[in-house]
């Protein structure tokens, strides 16, 4: 799927976690391969949720949409 960054965002964690890869793992299921937990939408949806990637910093600093594949953890509508 494609997702884009959503830039300028400084949510506060959820209560009970210590890291966005921390929250991304208990959403998901999966073990993070990355180092960022990553603020992002779905490029090209109707869908405007904001969800949690575990992705690269590389892929944090992209600007323009790009591929993921993997699941993404609902962070709010």
């Amino acid at each position: 799927m494609l997702i884009k960054n959503i830039n300028g965002t400084a949510e506060r964690l959820p209560n009970g976690y210590k890291s966005w890869q921390e929250f991304w793992e208990a959403k998901t299921g999966l073990k993070a391969k990355h180092d960022v937990g990553g603020y992002v939408k779905k490029a090209n949806s109707t869908d405007n949720s904001w969800y949690i990637a575990d992705i690269t910093y590389a892929q944090n600093a992209k600007s323009e949409p790009y591929e993921y594949n993997s699941k993404l953890a609902k962070l709010r509508d």
